[in-house]
């Protein structure tokens, strides 16, 4: 029988059935990963099913084999008096079923060792507390505190801290990128994920994974429609890119007229009011058979935390893996709740946690995350009214987060050209001005050519 969870004991039954799922899919995970994180082996996971299930592993492994559903029932079974102390082949399947993918394993397997960290120093506490009340003489005291000091020493001991990278490994690393990228691209081709905007693909060499980018325009300025645009874009090129777009202010019927708007070349007012032609009403019929093909997944969700986004793309990243995360808009996420105490904190505080949040995303899952941003109102008492960073509605922490922050300029209100200026670079050339030409009827982007007049009549 799995022991019975105190409320007041530290402890994640997710997580440490997320290590075990995770270890079935990928055996090496148990030797580069997971022991490496949980040095005191099996005592570390709460729930005596797991901490036998984790043994086992542990005593295949040790005799040279593979520990897979059906050997670590094997082993189970032939070393154990009941399966109900491991559960039984039917809570060994719901664990290779549940957790059918190894992602995020490292992070699981910190939990569990954390948790394991924290039961431990409850339990010295307790000793501690215990001696103290225990101790009368004047020596009681000095072991109290030599028990105490002994104690914390030996959890700060076991406490995994971060390694460092040695120089040549993450050079060689470098070398094996350079050379796999040598033998599958050409020159004018880019490293990340191209965008459809020419220009902005060679200043940038596309969006890349770990970045967080920032796009930021005025109210009506196009900024969700040149976000839809690359979502569009990215998904379209490949049909094993899996796009999520997270909608905090428009709903997900909106955002998916504008899309076949887009992509069928019809007035959006004429898709909502259904007033169009024969012939435009099967240009939208082919298009919409056409996005079957078209692996953009969206949340309409108005009320969302960063912990809730990233709980949504763990799972889309499980399942089918992810090319990029679109969050329109920055400031619509709710930061009241990732952090205890937050009540206290001002929303420039919340939305520096928010933008951290989003960077970390990135940088877990290991795709771009294009997030887009509020300005605040003093553009708009200007004189100059083109963008600066100094634009960013609590623009500090977003500064320093971003890779890429892009911000989209209509200096004249006659024109159907929109300047997309680069104002952060991080592994490229700032300060750079791209004309793109924007159909708002369609909320369609696209390119300027070199030589073809911006402001002329198309």
């Amino acid at each position: 029988m799995a022991k019975e969870s105190n409320k007041k004991d530290p402890f994640s039954l997710e997580a440490e059935q997320a290590v075990l799922g995770g270890i079935f899919v990928d055996n090496e995970a148990l030797t580069y990963i997971v022991k490496d994180v949980l040095v005191s082996g099996k005592d570390e996971f709460y729930d005596n099913r797991n901490r036998m299930i984790y043994q086992a592993m542990i005593e295949l492994e040790k005799m040279g084999m593979r520990y897979d559903f059906a050997t670590v029932c094997s082993h189970l079974e032939s070393s154990t008096t009941s399966p109900d102390l491991w559960g039984g082949r039917s809570y060994l399947l719901k664990l290779v079923d549940a957790f059918p993918s190894s992602a995020n394993l490292q992070d699981y397997a910190e939990l569990v060792h954390n948790n394991y960290l924290k039961r431990r120093l409850l339990v010295s506490c307790n000793n501690i507390v215990e001696m103290t009340r225990n101790g009368e003489e004047v020596h009681d005291f000095v072991e109290c505190v030599d028990y105490a000091e002994n104690q914390l020493a030996d959890l700060i001991k076991n406490r995994r801290t971060a390694t460092f990278s040695q120089l040549s490994d993450v050079s060689n690393q470098i070398l094996n990128k350079t050379r796999d990228m040598l033998t599958r691209m050409d020159f004018n081709d880019v490293v990340g994920l191209k965008t459809g905007f020419t220009k902005l693909d060679g200043y940038t060499q596309g969006f890349q994974p770990e970045q967080l980018i920032i796009l930021a325009a005025r109210p009506g300025g196009g900024k969700s429609a040149f976000a839809l645009n690359i979502a569009k874009n990215i998904a379209d090129r490949n049909p094993d890119s899996h796009v999520a777009f997270f909608s905090l202010e428009m709903a997900v019927e909106m955002v998916t007229t504008r899309l076949l708007a887009n992509a069928a070349t019809i007035d959006s007012k004429k898709i909502k009011s259904g007033r169009m032609t024969s012939q435009e009403f099967s240009k939208l019929e082919t298009q919409i058979a056409l996005m079957n093909n078209v692996n953009i997944h969206f949340s309409d969700e108005s009320y969302v935390t960063v912990s809730d986004i990233k709980t949504m793309c763990r799972k889309l990243y499980q399942k089918h893996g992810l090319s990029l995360i679109v969050v329109d808009y920055l400031q619509l996420i709710d930061g009241s709740s990732d952090k205890k105490g937050s009540a206290q904190r001002n929303r420039q505080e919340e939305v520096a946690s928010i933008s951290r949040g989003l960077k970390l995303l990135a940088r877990e899952l290991k795709c771009p995350v294009l997030a887009l941003s509020q300005l605040s109102r003093g553009v708009e008492q200007r004189k100059d009214n083109k963008i600066t960073m100094a634009d960013l509605r609590e623009s500090g922490a977003i500064e320093q987060d971003a890779d890429i922050i892009l911000f989209l300029n209509k200096q004249d209100e006659n024109s159907d050209v929109i300047t997309l200026s680069i104002a952060k670079n991080r592994e490229g050339e700032n300060g750079v001005d791209i004309p793109l030409l924007f159909e708002k009827q369609y909320s369609k982007f696209s390119n300027v050519a070199d030589n073809e007049n911006p402001n002329s009549e198309q």
